[in-house]
Protein backbone atom coordinates (compact mmCIF):
# COMPACT_ATOMS: atom_id res chain seq x y z
CA UNK A 1 0.00 0.00 0.00
CA UNK A 2 1.38 3.41 -0.96
CA UNK A 3 2.06 6.12 1.59
CA UNK A 4 -0.87 8.25 0.36
CA UNK A 5 -3.27 5.31 0.58
CA UNK A 6 -1.99 4.49 4.06
CA UNK A 7 -2.66 8.06 5.16
CA UNK A 8 -6.15 8.07 3.65
CA UNK A 9 -6.98 4.76 5.32
CA UNK A 10 -5.66 6.02 8.65
CA UNK A 11 -7.71 9.24 8.53
CA UNK A 12 -10.80 7.35 7.46
CA UNK A 13 -10.58 4.85 10.30
CA UNK A 14 -9.69 7.54 12.85
CA UNK A 15 -12.72 9.64 11.87
CA UNK A 16 -14.96 6.60 12.11
CA UNK A 17 -13.56 5.89 15.55
CA UNK A 18 -14.08 9.36 17.04
CA UNK A 19 -17.38 10.18 15.34
CA UNK A 20 -19.38 7.23 16.67
CA UNK A 21 -20.66 6.57 20.15
CA UNK A 22 -22.39 8.57 22.89
CA UNK A 23 -21.38 12.15 23.68
CA UNK A 24 -21.36 11.62 27.45
CA UNK A 25 -18.26 12.30 29.51
CA UNK A 26 -17.42 8.62 29.72
CA UNK A 27 -18.10 8.26 26.00
CA UNK A 28 -15.73 11.10 25.18
CA UNK A 29 -13.05 9.65 27.46
CA UNK A 30 -13.35 6.23 25.87
CA UNK A 31 -13.07 7.77 22.42
CA UNK A 32 -9.97 9.73 23.43
CA UNK A 33 -8.39 6.53 24.74
CA UNK A 34 -9.40 4.65 21.60
CA UNK A 35 -7.99 7.43 19.39
CA UNK A 36 -4.71 7.37 21.34
CA UNK A 37 -4.40 3.60 21.00
CA UNK A 38 -5.31 3.83 17.34
CA UNK A 39 -2.58 6.41 16.79
CA UNK A 40 -0.05 4.26 18.66
CA UNK A 41 -1.05 1.25 16.60
CA UNK A 42 -0.65 3.03 13.29
CA UNK A 43 2.60 4.69 14.34
CA UNK A 44 3.99 1.35 15.46
CA UNK A 45 2.91 -0.38 12.26
CA UNK A 46 4.39 2.42 10.13
CA UNK A 47 7.65 2.28 12.06
CA UNK A 48 7.79 -1.48 11.60
CA UNK A 49 6.90 -1.22 7.93
CA UNK A 50 9.61 1.37 7.25
CA UNK A 51 12.27 -0.50 9.22
CA UNK A 52 15.73 0.87 8.55
CA UNK A 53 14.21 3.49 6.26
CA UNK A 54 12.73 5.18 9.34
CA UNK A 55 16.27 5.66 10.69
CA UNK A 56 17.42 6.97 7.33
CA UNK A 57 14.55 9.48 7.29
CA UNK A 58 15.64 10.72 10.73
CA UNK A 59 19.24 11.03 9.51
CA UNK A 60 18.26 12.88 6.35
CA UNK A 61 15.92 15.24 8.23
CA UNK A 62 18.58 16.05 10.86
CA UNK A 63 21.21 16.57 8.14
CA UNK A 64 18.95 18.92 6.19
CA UNK A 65 18.25 20.94 9.33
CA UNK A 66 21.96 21.15 10.13
CA UNK A 67 22.61 22.28 6.57
CA UNK A 68 19.87 24.89 6.84
CA UNK A 69 21.41 26.32 10.02
CA UNK A 70 24.86 26.37 8.42
CA UNK A 71 23.68 28.15 5.26
CA UNK A 72 21.55 30.60 7.26
CA UNK A 73 24.56 31.56 9.36
CA UNK A 74 26.67 32.06 6.23
CA UNK A 75 24.04 34.24 4.55
CA UNK A 76 23.04 36.23 7.62
CA UNK A 77 25.39 35.76 10.60
CA UNK A 78 23.61 35.97 13.94
CA UNK A 79 24.76 36.24 17.52
CA UNK A 80 27.08 33.61 18.88
CA UNK A 81 25.14 30.65 20.26
CA UNK A 82 23.99 30.89 23.86
CA UNK A 83 26.12 27.84 24.66
CA UNK A 84 29.23 30.02 24.13
CA UNK A 85 28.27 32.14 27.14
CA UNK A 86 27.17 29.18 29.26
CA UNK A 87 30.44 27.35 28.66
CA UNK A 88 32.56 30.36 29.61
CA UNK A 89 30.49 30.98 32.74
CA UNK A 90 30.68 27.33 33.83
CA UNK A 91 34.27 26.53 32.86
CA UNK A 92 36.65 25.51 35.59
CA UNK A 93 39.49 27.94 34.91
CA UNK A 94 40.45 30.93 32.76
CA UNK A 95 43.71 32.69 31.84
CA UNK A 96 45.32 34.83 34.52
CA UNK A 97 45.24 38.56 33.83
CA UNK A 98 48.55 40.12 32.87
CA UNK A 99 50.33 41.90 35.70
CA UNK A 100 51.57 44.46 33.16
CA UNK A 101 48.11 45.81 32.37
CA UNK A 102 46.99 48.43 34.90
CA UNK A 103 43.66 50.24 35.06
CA UNK A 104 43.80 53.77 36.47
CA UNK A 105 40.21 54.12 37.54
CA UNK A 106 38.29 57.38 37.76
CA UNK A 107 35.98 55.77 40.27
CA UNK A 108 33.50 57.10 42.82
CA UNK A 109 36.28 57.36 45.40
CA UNK A 110 38.29 59.63 43.08
CA UNK A 111 35.28 61.86 42.46
CA UNK A 112 34.76 62.26 46.20
CA UNK A 113 38.46 62.87 46.90
CA UNK A 114 38.92 65.56 44.22
CA UNK A 115 35.55 67.27 44.57
CA UNK A 116 36.69 69.77 47.27
CA UNK A 117 39.46 71.11 45.02
CA UNK A 118 38.15 70.63 41.48
CA UNK A 119 34.40 70.28 41.92
CA UNK A 120 32.19 67.74 40.22
CA UNK A 121 33.04 65.91 37.00
CA UNK A 122 34.16 66.95 34.46
CA UNK A 123 37.29 68.29 36.09
CA UNK A 124 39.56 70.88 34.44
CA UNK A 125 41.70 69.20 31.76
CA UNK A 126 44.82 70.15 33.73
CA UNK A 127 43.91 67.39 36.22
CA UNK A 128 44.11 64.83 33.42
CA UNK A 129 47.33 66.43 32.20
CA UNK A 130 48.86 66.05 35.68
CA UNK A 131 47.96 62.35 35.66
CA UNK A 132 49.64 61.87 32.28
CA UNK A 133 52.75 63.62 33.56
CA UNK A 134 52.92 61.35 36.62
CA UNK A 135 52.54 58.27 34.42
CA UNK A 136 55.18 59.50 31.96
CA UNK A 137 57.72 59.64 34.80
CA UNK A 138 56.93 56.03 35.83
CA UNK A 139 57.94 54.57 32.44
CA UNK A 140 54.92 52.72 31.01
CA UNK A 141 55.19 51.28 27.52
CA UNK A 142 51.85 52.80 26.50
CA UNK A 143 48.86 54.60 27.96
CA UNK A 144 45.34 54.02 26.64
CA UNK A 145 43.46 57.24 27.44
CA UNK A 146 39.84 56.06 27.43
CA UNK A 147 38.29 59.52 27.89
CA UNK A 148 37.05 61.37 24.81
CA UNK A 149 37.49 65.16 24.88
CA UNK A 150 36.02 66.80 21.78
CA UNK A 151 35.23 70.39 22.76
CA UNK A 152 37.24 73.11 24.52
CA UNK A 153 36.51 74.02 28.12
CA UNK A 154 35.56 77.66 27.80
CA UNK A 155 35.69 78.14 31.54
CA UNK A 156 39.29 76.86 31.79
CA UNK A 157 41.21 77.63 28.57
CA UNK A 158 44.55 77.43 30.41
CA UNK A 159 43.73 73.88 31.51
CA UNK A 160 43.08 72.94 27.88
CA UNK A 161 46.42 74.43 26.96
CA UNK A 162 48.16 72.38 29.64
CA UNK A 163 46.61 69.16 28.31
CA UNK A 164 47.61 70.04 24.74
CA UNK A 165 51.21 70.60 25.81
CA UNK A 166 51.34 67.31 27.73
CA UNK A 167 49.75 65.38 24.85
CA UNK A 168 52.47 66.66 22.52
CA UNK A 169 55.26 65.88 25.02
CA UNK A 170 54.14 62.33 25.94
CA UNK A 171 54.20 60.33 22.69
CA UNK A 172 53.11 56.93 23.96
CA UNK A 173 49.49 57.86 24.80
CA UNK A 174 46.62 56.60 22.63
CA UNK A 175 43.37 58.56 22.43
CA UNK A 176 39.87 57.51 21.39
CA UNK A 177 37.80 58.61 18.44
CA UNK A 178 34.21 57.55 17.87
CA UNK A 179 32.80 56.32 14.59
CA UNK A 180 29.30 57.79 14.25
CA UNK A 181 26.41 56.15 12.43
CA UNK A 182 27.16 55.86 8.73
CA UNK A 183 23.88 57.60 7.97
CA UNK A 184 25.59 60.78 9.13
CA UNK A 185 28.47 60.51 6.64
CA UNK A 186 26.78 62.70 4.05
CA UNK A 187 26.40 65.46 6.63
CA UNK A 188 30.08 65.40 7.60
CA UNK A 189 32.79 67.62 6.12
CA UNK A 190 35.64 65.35 7.23
CA UNK A 191 37.12 63.40 4.31
CA UNK A 192 38.76 60.03 4.68
CA UNK A 193 42.07 61.24 3.22
CA UNK A 194 42.21 64.11 5.72
CA UNK A 195 41.64 61.76 8.63
CA UNK A 196 44.19 59.18 7.46
CA UNK A 197 46.79 61.87 6.73
CA UNK A 198 46.59 62.97 10.37
CA UNK A 199 46.58 59.48 11.89
CA UNK A 200 49.26 58.20 9.53
CA UNK A 201 47.29 55.16 8.46
CA UNK A 202 47.47 53.75 4.94
CA UNK A 203 44.91 54.94 2.41
CA UNK A 204 42.42 52.40 1.11
CA UNK A 205 39.19 52.85 -0.78
CA UNK A 206 37.72 56.20 -1.77
CA UNK A 207 39.75 58.96 -0.12
CA UNK A 208 37.22 61.64 -1.02
CA UNK A 209 34.40 59.95 0.87
CA UNK A 210 33.19 61.92 3.87
CA UNK A 211 33.08 60.14 7.20
CA UNK A 212 31.25 61.05 10.42
CA UNK A 213 33.61 60.91 13.40
CA UNK A 214 33.93 62.36 16.87
CA UNK A 215 37.60 63.37 17.07
CA UNK A 216 39.79 64.37 20.02
CA UNK A 217 40.09 68.13 20.36
CA UNK A 218 43.85 68.40 19.64
CA UNK A 219 45.60 67.36 16.45
CA UNK A 220 48.40 65.77 18.49
CA UNK A 221 45.77 63.45 19.96
CA UNK A 222 44.24 62.59 16.58
CA UNK A 223 47.66 61.54 15.32
CA UNK A 224 47.75 58.78 17.95
CA UNK A 225 44.09 57.84 18.09
CA UNK A 226 42.17 54.63 17.48
CA UNK A 227 38.51 53.85 17.03
CA UNK A 228 36.93 53.20 20.42
CA UNK A 229 33.71 51.66 19.10
CA UNK A 230 33.01 48.05 19.96
CA UNK A 231 30.98 45.53 17.99
CA UNK A 232 28.36 43.74 20.08
CA UNK A 233 26.61 40.73 18.60
CA UNK A 234 23.03 40.92 17.37
CA UNK A 235 21.77 40.36 20.93
CA UNK A 236 23.75 43.35 22.25
CA UNK A 237 26.36 41.26 24.09
CA UNK A 238 30.11 41.88 23.75
CA UNK A 239 31.90 38.67 22.82
CA UNK A 240 34.41 39.90 20.26
CA UNK A 241 36.68 42.88 19.76
CA UNK A 242 37.85 44.35 16.45
CA UNK A 243 41.59 44.57 15.91
CA UNK A 244 41.10 46.71 12.81
CA UNK A 245 38.03 48.74 11.99
CA UNK A 246 37.34 47.95 8.36
CA UNK A 247 34.84 49.68 6.11
CA UNK A 248 34.68 49.91 2.29
CA UNK A 249 36.06 53.45 2.34
CA UNK A 250 38.80 53.12 4.98
CA UNK A 251 40.56 50.92 7.51
CA UNK A 252 41.91 52.03 10.89
CA UNK A 253 43.29 50.44 14.06
CA UNK A 254 41.05 50.33 17.09
CA UNK A 255 42.24 52.07 20.23
CA UNK A 256 43.46 48.78 21.72
CA UNK A 257 45.47 47.70 18.69
CA UNK A 258 46.94 51.22 18.43
CA UNK A 259 48.09 50.87 22.05
CA UNK A 260 49.64 47.48 21.25
CA UNK A 261 51.55 48.98 18.33
CA UNK A 262 52.77 51.97 20.34
CA UNK A 263 53.96 49.65 23.13
CA UNK A 264 56.41 48.08 20.66
CA UNK A 265 54.36 44.97 19.85
CA UNK A 266 52.71 44.03 16.57
CA UNK A 267 49.15 43.19 15.56
CA UNK A 268 49.96 42.19 11.98
CA UNK A 269 49.47 38.46 12.54
CA UNK A 270 46.20 38.89 14.41
CA UNK A 271 42.84 38.38 12.69
CA UNK A 272 40.69 41.43 12.03
CA UNK A 273 38.46 40.43 14.94
CA UNK A 274 39.13 38.30 18.01
CA UNK A 275 36.86 36.40 20.40
CA UNK A 276 37.57 37.65 23.91
CA UNK A 277 38.87 35.17 26.46
CA UNK A 278 37.42 36.57 29.67
CA UNK A 279 39.36 36.30 32.94
CA UNK A 280 36.16 35.43 34.81
CA UNK A 281 37.70 32.57 36.80
CA UNK A 282 40.76 34.53 37.89
CA UNK A 283 41.52 37.69 39.85
CA UNK A 284 40.60 41.00 38.19
CA UNK A 285 43.13 43.31 36.58
CA UNK A 286 45.16 45.54 38.89
CA UNK A 287 43.37 48.83 39.52
CA UNK A 288 44.72 52.07 40.91
CA UNK A 289 42.35 54.82 41.91
CA UNK A 290 42.91 58.01 39.89
CA UNK A 291 43.08 60.12 43.04
CA UNK A 292 45.85 57.87 44.41
CA UNK A 293 47.85 58.33 41.21
CA UNK A 294 47.75 62.11 41.55
CA UNK A 295 49.21 61.93 45.06
CA UNK A 296 52.22 59.83 44.02
CA UNK A 297 55.50 61.72 44.01
CA UNK A 298 58.44 61.16 41.70
CA UNK A 299 60.28 58.79 44.06
CA UNK A 300 57.16 57.01 45.28
CA UNK A 301 57.68 53.24 45.27
CA UNK A 302 54.06 52.78 44.24
CA UNK A 303 54.95 54.16 40.80
CA UNK A 304 57.00 51.04 40.10
CA UNK A 305 53.82 49.13 39.28
CA UNK A 306 53.54 51.18 36.08
CA UNK A 307 57.08 50.42 34.88
CA UNK A 308 56.97 48.70 31.44
CA UNK A 309 53.21 48.31 31.77
CA UNK A 310 50.34 49.33 29.55
CA UNK A 311 48.00 51.63 31.46
CA UNK A 312 44.31 52.21 30.78
CA UNK A 313 42.85 55.45 32.10
CA UNK A 314 39.09 55.23 32.20
CA UNK A 315 35.93 56.16 34.08
CA UNK A 316 33.97 53.56 36.09
CA UNK A 317 32.09 55.85 38.50
CA UNK A 318 28.32 55.08 38.45
CA UNK A 319 26.46 57.32 36.04
CA UNK A 320 29.65 58.33 34.20
CA UNK A 321 31.42 55.16 33.17
CA UNK A 322 30.45 52.99 30.24
CA UNK A 323 29.25 49.49 31.07
CA UNK A 324 28.10 46.74 28.73
CA UNK A 325 26.80 43.20 28.81
CA UNK A 326 29.42 40.55 28.08
CA UNK A 327 29.44 36.79 27.62
CA UNK A 328 30.17 36.24 31.32
CA UNK A 329 28.57 39.24 33.07
CA UNK A 330 25.35 41.15 32.63
CA UNK A 331 27.20 44.42 33.37
CA UNK A 332 30.93 44.86 32.80
CA UNK A 333 33.10 47.94 33.19
CA UNK A 334 34.28 49.20 29.79
CA UNK A 335 37.87 49.37 31.06
CA UNK A 336 37.78 45.67 31.91
CA UNK A 337 36.69 44.92 28.33
CA UNK A 338 39.59 46.99 26.98
CA UNK A 339 42.02 45.28 29.34
CA UNK A 340 40.84 41.84 28.23
CA UNK A 341 41.16 42.77 24.55
CA UNK A 342 44.60 44.25 25.21
CA UNK A 343 45.74 41.14 27.07
CA UNK A 344 44.47 38.83 24.32
CA UNK A 345 46.19 40.82 21.57
CA UNK A 346 49.49 41.05 23.45
CA UNK A 347 49.72 37.42 24.50
CA UNK A 348 47.65 35.62 21.86
CA UNK A 349 45.18 34.30 24.43
CA UNK A 350 42.09 35.19 22.42
CA UNK A 351 39.65 32.33 21.90
CA UNK A 352 39.96 30.31 18.73
CA UNK A 353 36.51 28.98 17.94
CA UNK A 354 35.66 26.22 15.53
CA UNK A 355 34.78 27.38 12.02
CA UNK A 356 31.10 26.82 11.09
CA UNK A 357 31.99 24.23 8.44
CA UNK A 358 33.74 22.08 11.03
CA UNK A 359 30.76 22.30 13.39
CA UNK A 360 28.51 21.28 10.49
CA UNK A 361 30.78 18.34 9.65
CA UNK A 362 30.84 17.07 13.25
CA UNK A 363 27.04 17.40 13.41
CA UNK A 364 26.72 15.22 10.31
CA UNK A 365 29.13 12.64 11.71
CA UNK A 366 27.23 12.57 15.01
CA UNK A 367 23.89 12.13 13.26
CA UNK A 368 24.97 9.34 10.95
CA UNK A 369 26.98 7.41 13.54
CA UNK A 370 23.87 7.27 15.74
CA UNK A 371 21.71 6.32 12.76
CA UNK A 372 24.16 3.55 11.87
CA UNK A 373 24.18 2.22 15.42
CA UNK A 374 20.41 2.46 15.75
CA UNK A 375 19.78 0.76 12.41
CA UNK A 376 21.56 -2.47 13.29
CA UNK A 377 19.54 -4.81 15.46
CA UNK A 378 22.66 -6.59 16.63
CA UNK A 379 24.48 -3.42 17.66
CA UNK A 380 21.39 -1.40 18.55
CA UNK A 381 21.64 -2.72 22.10
CA UNK A 382 24.79 -0.63 22.46
CA UNK A 383 22.95 2.56 21.47
CA UNK A 384 22.43 3.76 25.05
CA UNK A 385 26.04 3.07 26.04
CA UNK A 386 27.40 4.69 22.87
CA UNK A 387 25.19 7.73 23.36
CA UNK A 388 26.25 8.25 26.99
CA UNK A 389 29.94 7.80 26.14
CA UNK A 390 29.81 10.17 23.17
CA UNK A 391 27.81 12.84 25.00
CA UNK A 392 30.04 12.66 28.08
CA UNK A 393 33.15 12.80 25.91
CA UNK A 394 31.86 15.79 23.96
CA UNK A 395 30.97 17.64 27.18
CA UNK A 396 34.39 16.90 28.66
CA UNK A 397 36.23 18.05 25.53
CA UNK A 398 34.20 21.27 25.50
CA UNK A 399 34.85 22.10 29.16
CA UNK A 400 38.53 21.09 29.13
CA UNK A 401 39.28 23.11 26.00
CA UNK A 402 37.46 26.17 27.36
CA UNK A 403 39.14 25.92 30.76
CA UNK A 404 42.75 25.11 29.97
CA UNK A 405 43.41 26.15 26.37
CA UNK A 406 42.78 29.11 24.11
CA UNK A 407 40.66 26.92 21.85
CA UNK A 408 36.93 26.70 22.48
CA UNK A 409 35.89 23.37 21.00
CA UNK A 410 32.18 23.96 21.42
CA UNK A 411 30.45 20.64 20.78
CA UNK A 412 27.17 21.70 22.38
CA UNK A 413 25.27 21.94 19.07
CA UNK A 414 26.62 18.52 18.10
CA UNK A 415 25.41 17.22 21.47
CA UNK A 416 22.01 18.78 20.83
CA UNK A 417 21.78 17.10 17.44
CA UNK A 418 22.89 13.84 19.01
CA UNK A 419 20.22 14.16 21.69
CA UNK A 420 17.53 14.85 19.10
CA UNK A 421 18.55 11.96 16.84
CA UNK A 422 18.95 9.65 19.83
CA UNK A 423 15.46 10.55 21.01
CA UNK A 424 14.01 9.95 17.54
CA UNK A 425 15.76 6.58 17.25
CA UNK A 426 14.59 5.54 20.70
CA UNK A 427 11.04 6.53 19.74
CA UNK A 428 11.27 4.45 16.56
CA UNK A 429 12.63 1.50 18.53
CA UNK A 430 9.87 1.92 21.10
CA UNK A 431 7.14 2.04 18.45
CA UNK A 432 8.67 -0.92 16.62
CA UNK A 433 8.98 -2.91 19.84
CA UNK A 434 5.47 -2.02 20.95
CA UNK A 435 4.03 -3.17 17.62
CA UNK A 436 6.17 -6.32 17.36
CA UNK A 437 5.33 -7.43 20.91
CA UNK A 438 1.65 -6.40 20.55
CA UNK A 439 1.73 -4.33 23.72
CA UNK A 440 -1.69 -3.11 24.86
CA UNK A 441 -2.90 -0.37 22.53
CA UNK A 442 -0.45 -1.15 19.72
CA UNK A 443 -2.73 -3.47 17.77
CA UNK A 444 -5.91 -1.39 18.00
CA UNK A 445 -5.97 -0.94 14.21
CA UNK A 446 -5.63 -4.65 13.40
CA UNK A 447 -8.68 -6.29 11.82
CA UNK A 448 -10.08 -9.25 13.76
CA UNK A 449 -9.94 -12.71 12.18
CA UNK A 450 -11.52 -15.97 13.33
CA UNK A 451 -10.03 -18.55 10.99
CA UNK A 452 -6.61 -19.99 10.39
CA UNK A 453 -3.75 -21.78 12.11
CA UNK A 454 -1.37 -20.24 14.61
CA UNK A 455 2.26 -21.24 14.09
CA UNK A 456 4.07 -21.02 17.42
CA UNK A 457 7.81 -20.83 16.73
CA UNK A 458 9.98 -20.99 19.86
CA UNK A 459 13.73 -20.86 20.35
CA UNK A 460 16.42 -20.16 22.89
CA UNK A 461 18.26 -16.83 22.75
CA UNK A 462 21.49 -18.79 23.11
CA UNK A 463 20.84 -20.56 19.81
CA UNK A 464 19.18 -17.77 17.82
CA UNK A 465 20.82 -14.40 18.43
CA UNK A 466 19.23 -10.97 17.98
CA UNK A 467 20.24 -10.70 14.34
CA UNK A 468 18.86 -14.14 13.40
CA UNK A 469 15.70 -13.48 15.40
CA UNK A 470 15.16 -10.30 13.39
CA UNK A 471 15.65 -12.29 10.16
CA UNK A 472 13.02 -14.79 11.29
CA UNK A 473 10.56 -12.00 12.08
CA UNK A 474 11.08 -10.37 8.70
CA UNK A 475 10.56 -13.75 7.01
CA UNK A 476 7.28 -14.34 8.84
CA UNK A 477 6.04 -10.81 8.12
CA UNK A 478 6.86 -11.19 4.44
CA UNK A 479 4.77 -14.38 4.27
CA UNK A 480 1.68 -13.55 6.34
CA UNK A 481 1.79 -9.75 6.74
CA UNK A 482 2.73 -7.42 9.60
CA UNK A 483 -0.55 -7.62 11.58
CA UNK A 484 -0.35 -11.41 11.82
CA UNK A 485 3.05 -11.72 13.51
CA UNK A 486 3.78 -11.22 17.22
CA UNK A 487 7.16 -11.48 18.91
CA UNK A 488 7.51 -12.57 22.55
CA UNK A 489 10.93 -11.98 24.06
CA UNK A 490 9.97 -10.50 27.40
CA UNK A 491 7.71 -13.14 28.87
CA UNK A 492 9.56 -13.30 32.19
CA UNK A 493 10.79 -10.55 34.46
CA UNK A 494 11.10 -9.56 38.08
CA UNK A 495 13.41 -11.12 40.63
CA UNK A 496 12.19 -14.71 40.66
CA UNK A 497 14.93 -17.31 41.23
CA UNK A 498 13.76 -19.12 38.08
CA UNK A 499 13.84 -16.04 35.87
CA UNK A 500 17.41 -16.52 34.69
CA UNK A 501 16.56 -19.98 33.40
CA UNK A 502 13.26 -19.09 31.80
CA UNK A 503 14.19 -15.76 30.26
CA UNK A 504 16.26 -17.46 27.55
CA UNK A 505 12.97 -18.44 25.94
CA UNK A 506 11.69 -16.37 23.04
CA UNK A 507 9.10 -17.09 20.41
CA UNK A 508 7.26 -15.65 17.47
CA UNK A 509 3.80 -16.72 16.49
CA UNK A 510 1.81 -15.88 13.41
CA UNK A 511 -1.60 -16.55 11.87
CA UNK A 512 -1.66 -18.45 8.59
CA UNK A 513 -4.75 -18.85 6.40
CA UNK A 514 -6.06 -22.41 6.42
CA UNK A 515 -5.49 -22.79 2.66
CA UNK A 516 -1.85 -21.73 2.90
CA UNK A 517 -0.71 -23.84 5.86
CA UNK A 518 1.08 -26.49 3.76
CA UNK A 519 2.80 -23.88 1.63
CA UNK A 520 3.91 -21.93 4.70
CA UNK A 521 5.13 -25.08 6.44
CA UNK A 522 7.23 -25.97 3.39
CA UNK A 523 8.76 -22.48 3.24
CA UNK A 524 9.56 -22.60 6.94
CA UNK A 525 11.30 -25.94 6.52
CA UNK A 526 13.58 -24.41 3.90
CA UNK A 527 14.99 -21.74 6.21
CA UNK A 528 18.58 -22.27 7.31
CA UNK A 529 17.71 -21.99 11.00
CA UNK A 530 14.77 -24.44 11.09
CA UNK A 531 16.77 -26.93 13.19
CA UNK A 532 17.06 -24.32 15.94
CA UNK A 533 13.28 -23.83 16.19
CA UNK A 534 10.49 -25.58 18.01
CA UNK A 535 7.47 -25.23 15.70
CA UNK A 536 3.92 -25.97 16.83
CA UNK A 537 0.67 -25.58 14.94
CA UNK A 538 -2.39 -24.46 16.88
CA UNK A 539 -5.88 -24.19 15.35
CA UNK A 540 -7.30 -20.75 16.05
CA UNK A 541 -10.26 -21.17 18.44
CA UNK A 542 -10.89 -17.48 19.17
CA UNK A 543 -10.67 -14.27 17.17
CA UNK A 544 -7.16 -13.10 16.28
CA UNK A 545 -7.29 -9.94 18.35
CA UNK A 546 -4.14 -9.15 20.39
CA UNK A 547 -6.09 -6.44 22.24
CA UNK A 548 -8.63 -8.96 23.56
CA UNK A 549 -8.14 -10.67 26.91
CA UNK A 550 -9.70 -13.85 25.56
CA UNK A 551 -7.06 -14.14 22.86
CA UNK A 552 -4.31 -13.72 25.44
CA UNK A 553 -5.80 -16.40 27.65
CA UNK A 554 -5.97 -18.69 24.64
CA UNK A 555 -2.35 -18.32 23.56
CA UNK A 556 -0.63 -17.99 26.97
CA UNK A 557 -0.77 -21.71 27.97
CA UNK A 558 0.85 -22.71 24.70
CA UNK A 559 3.67 -20.25 25.30
CA UNK A 560 4.27 -21.60 28.79
CA UNK A 561 4.25 -25.23 27.69
CA UNK A 562 6.70 -24.48 24.87
CA UNK A 563 8.95 -22.58 27.28
CA UNK A 564 8.96 -25.53 29.69
CA UNK A 565 9.86 -27.87 26.85
CA UNK A 566 12.74 -25.70 25.62
CA UNK A 567 14.10 -25.22 29.13
CA UNK A 568 14.17 -28.98 29.66
CA UNK A 569 15.33 -29.86 26.15
CA UNK A 570 19.06 -29.41 25.48
CA UNK A 571 18.98 -30.26 21.78
CA UNK A 572 17.93 -26.75 20.69
CA UNK A 573 20.15 -24.98 23.16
Amino acid sequence: MSASNLLKDFLKQLWKLISTGPMSISGVQSRVTAARNFGLSWSGMLSRRLGVRAMLIVGVAASLYAGFLFLSDQISPTATSASHDSILKARWASPDPSKNIIIVDIDERSLAALAPEFGRWPWPRSVLADALEVLARSGPKAVLFNVLLTDPDKANPDADGALEVVSSMVPNVVYPLIRLNQNNDQLSQLRVKELLNITGDSHKGNDDTTVAMLLPMFETMIARSGIANQKPDADGIIRKYPVRWIEPSFSMPTIVSRAVDISGNSTEKLPNEISLNWRNKADPYTRVSFSDLLTMRENDQKLSVFKDSIVIIGVSAPGLGMSKATAVKSIEDDNEILATALDDMLHGTYLRVMPPWLVFLIELITVWVLVWIGSGRAIGIFLNTAFVVVQSGAASITMLSASYTNYLIDLSTCMAFGLGVFGAIKLIHSLDGGWSRAKPGFRASVSKQDRGTVFLIGYKDTSLNIKRSAELQRFLESQVGLPRVIRVDDLFGGESFARQVCEVYSCQFCLVDSLKVDEFRTLLEKTDFKDLLDIREIPLEVEWDPEDQGFRLFIAPYLLRQCAYLVENKVLG
